[in-house]
Formats: structure tokens, sequence, C-alpha cells
């Protein structure tokens, strides 16, 4: 995974509803978890998640 060095200026609320919203789009037959695939395509959101 990238490490990423950048403090990100979102709030806690803005990253679950980014992390919902993107849920809707994700389908289970792709065989990939939405929170690994959550981690790879939206790190900032996802690093705010991660340290609540």
């Amino acid at each position: 995974m990238k490490s990423i060095a950048v403090k990100p200026n979102i709030s806690i609320e803005e990253a679950e509803e980014h992390y919902q919203l993107s849920s809707e789009n994700y389908t289970i037959e792709s065989g990939e978890s939405h929170l690994a695939y959550y981690r790879e395509k939206h790190p900032l959101y996802y690093q705010v998640l991660s340290n609540v």
C-alpha cells in the first residue's frame, strides 16, 4: 500500500458518507472486498476512517 504523507482536509462525517456512497457501486461478484477496494482507490478517505 502507498504511504500517505498528506494530512487529509476532510471530516470524519465526509469520509463516512463517501465510504457508504462508494459501496453502492461495489458488486460482490468482483471477488474483492469493498474495504480493500476503498483502501486502494480512496486512500485519503480510508486513512481518516482508519484513524478514528
